[in-house]
């Protein structure tokens, strides 16, 4: 059987995803009858937990049901609660209109929570979004013994939308709660009348991907009617009013203060995906409007969290700004009349950082991180997996948590909570339990440059394919991101169709320290790609993957690896490319992100014209051989459209198999239930139409140039 894996607490939610037992005991189903291959469409079946949010007594959990409306084929989600057991888990609202993000009041009596669901009639709207933005949400409040919902503000809110994104956006409940502090913008038309008479748009800055038509995103404190009628709050205030973009609010024990991070320079860009710019801590008096600044750092200070005793505040850091992804440190302020203290548990991009006394930690921090007042508790990456890891402020020293060992029998109240949540928690898509699922498993092997490189390996169930697999390489994104072991939809289609999947972390990933992360700065395509072919070689010499039959798949940078390898070995019999990046020069041109290229290539377009075209797979496209598919978002702002345009027509003009399908409607990650079905569909089409058994040495017959 199937059963959850809780990661940690992430940003208050609870990051779940599969494992499986062994493979034998896959074979029938829950009632005996045989299981059968998971389909595309089994997408659309998908309905689970999400946003699990424990209430102050620990008895009781709230969480949104995500799951697939079988007409419309759109994501729905609604608010659920479990009182005692989660057998016994409910809908808070009989019609599951649309809930999310649920937090409990610390009388555990109201869940305020997020919803794109309409204002009553009469009222101010919330002014609406592209499709490929967040979704624009308004604050509602509902009793925990169920009854009728209450919006936020009343009449004429004086706010626009509400964030809900993991970096800015986050709904909190003063410690009396008495009020509630939030992030949304004012909902304004940034046009200027002029602008709206001739019907023209004048370019401004924003925050790019995921944020196409917000405003900034400002501090907003609601005072609670103690007994609501039509609406929540008795007022609603706007504690910041200017250009800069605030986030994670997060309230002083003693409720009078308020802590969030915030850029507040010149020197602003996205940070969908990238949190690599000069943000620092700020706090602002709730009575007097006072803003004072907490820390200094060069690049990011995020992600803050106050002790028990308010007199702290723990938060993540990286001490330089530019690179797309870094280690983040361990921070902790120490607040003070006279100036506040700064101090990093450790420094992991410092001496020492080779052999850190504490795993890393990842972004974000979970909002419940303090272990009393002497030990933090967050999310670490551990190889492929991610676990909770504890660490002792004042040596520094900790690791990761794993109940039952030895010296950790004594659980703290945070990790009572976490395992309360695991106990509360319901299962979710239970058609699983018919499909015969495929095993990740932990792979590692030599690169032959002096490196040990690790990856995950996604292997058929044996009633479906035996080795040796075909193969697809599934290259991550980033290239800081990494691949981690869990259930994964699209690697279980392609084992579902019998062909093994290899997600790897190669050079410039992130969770292998600081130093991993650097090694593939200049070099895209270079060491990277040579990392990735010695895993693919390893595969071939343990029998497990055929060498004639092997593919490629992949999105953003991966979707740059995939472009690549193509222009570089005809070793694969077909390839798609998805939200790719395929010219350097466009990508610093037209991305949210300009960032990305200086910092990795030391310039911008016409410092280093050079190292841009070299690195870029369009350069290379007169070698491309192997049949190669182009999907992309229509409004993607990261991977902007025009790079999978320009390598479609360069395949095409030269009479290589190509295509180019676009996706309204989103952005750089396709989101969409009936676009993701889409997908999947055409990439394994394309896989089976080019996966003909040929003699010949054409494209993808196993030769490496």
């Amino acid at each position: 059987m199937l059963r959850w894996r809780r990661c940690a607490a992430f940003a208050g939610k609870i990051v779940v995803s599969w494992l499986m037992l062994a493979p034998g005991a896959l074979a029938t189903g829950p009632d005996g009858g045989a299981k059968t291959p998971l389909a595309i469409e089994d997408l659309y079946r998908l309905d689970g937990p999400q946003a699990a949010r424990l209430d102050p007594s620990g008895k009781r959990l709230a969480f949104v049901r995500q799951w697939i409306d079988p007409e419309s084929k759109q994501e729905r989600n609604s608010l659920w609660l479990v009182d005692d057991r989660r057998e016994g888990a409910h809908a808070l609202e009989e019609s599951q209109a649309d809930a999310r993000a649920p937090v409990f009041s610390p009388d555990g009596r109201w869940i305020a929570f997020l919803s794109t669901r309409a204002r009553p009639d009469g009222w101010k709207p919330t002014a609406p979004v592209p499709p490929e933005s967040d979704p624009a949400t308004d604050i509602w409040l509902i009793r925990t013994e169920g009854g009728s919902s209450v919006p936020l503000a009343g009449r004429d809110k004086p706010y626009g939308r509400v964030f809900n994104d993991g970096f800015y956006g986050r709904v909190a409940f003063s410690p009396d709660g008495r009020n509630l502090v939030f992030i949304a913008d004012d909902g304004r038309d940034p046009r200027t009348p002029d602008e709206i008479e001739a019907g023209v748009l004048v370019e401004r800055p924003d925050q790019g991907e995921g944020y196409t038509g917000y405003r900034p995103a400002q501090v907003w404190v609601a005072e609670l009617d103690d007994a609501p009628r039509d609406h929540a709050a008795r007022s609603v205030e706007r504690l910041t009013d200017d250009d800069v973009w605030y986030g994670d609010p997060q309230w002083a024990p003693n409720g009078r203060t308020i802590v969030m991070h915030a850029n507040r320079t010149s020197d602003r860009e996205s940070v969908r995906y990238s949190i690599n710019k000069n943000f620092d801590l700020w706090s602002i008096e709730i009575a007097s409007r006072t803003l004072r600044q907490l820390t200094t750092g060069p690049g990011p200070e995020v992600s803050p969290r106050f002790s028990p005793d308010g007199k702290r505040v723990a938060c993540l850091s990286i001490p330089r700004k530019g690179s797309h992804m870094d280690a983040f440190n361990l921070t902790v302020v120490t607040l003070g009349a006279g100036g506040d203290l700064t101090r990093e548990v450790f420094d992991h991009h410092g001496p020492g950082a080779a052999s850190p006394p504490h795993p890393a930690p990842l972004f974000p921090l979970p909002d419940e991180c303090w272990d009393g007042d002497a030990a933090l508790v967050y999310n670490a990456a551990f190889g492929t997996e991610m676990a909770l890891s504890r660490v002792a402020l004042e040596t520094g020293r900790g690791g990761r948590l794993e109940p039952g060992r030895e010296g950790e029998t004594d659980i703290s109240p945070t990790r009572a909570r976490v395992a309360t949540r695991q106990d509360l928690t319901p299962a979710g898509n239970a058609f699983l339990g018919d499909r015969l699922v495929a095993e990740s498993r932990t792979v590692r092997w030599e690169n032959g440059e002096g490196n040990s490189i690790e990856g995950v390996l996604t292997i058929p169930h044996e009633k479906v394919a035996r080795p040796p697999y075909k193969l697809v390489l599934f290259p991550h994104g980033g290239p800081h991101s990494r691949s981690s072991r869990g259930f994964n939809l699209t690697t279980q289609m392609f084992g579902a169709r019998g062909y093994a999947v290899l997600e790897l972390n190669f050079r410039g990933s992130g969770g292998y320290g600081q130093s991993w992360i650097d090694a593939d700065r200049g070099d895209f395509g270079g060491g990277d790609m040579r990392d990735i072919l010695s895993g693919v070689d390893h595969l071939v010499r343990q029998g497990l993957v055929d060498r004639d039959r092997q593919f490629v798949y992949g999105v953003s940078y991966g979707g740059f690896m995939t472009c690549w390898l193509v222009g570089h070995t005809n070793r694969f019999r077909a390839a798609v490319a998805q939200n790719a990046v395929t010219d350097l020069d466009v990508m610093w041109g037209l991305s949210d992100l300009p960032s990305w290229t200086e910092w990795e290539f030391g310039g911008r377009p016409w410092d280093v014209p050079q190292a841009m075209r070299a690195h870029s797979p369009w350069a290379y496209a007169a070698s491309v051989q192997t049949p190669t598919l182009v999907l992309h978002s229509r409004d993607d702002r990261r991977c902007p459209l025009p790079m999978g345009r320009m390598f479609y027509r360069a395949l095409e003009a030269r009479g290589v198999p190509t295509g180019l399908v676009i996706y309204p409607g989103e952005g750089h990650g396709i989101r969409q239930p009936r676009h993701r079905v889409d997908v999947l569909r055409r990439t394994l089409a394309w896989f089976e139409r080019h996966d003909a058994a040929r003699s010949d040495k054409s494209p993808g017959r196993g030769e490496n140039r």
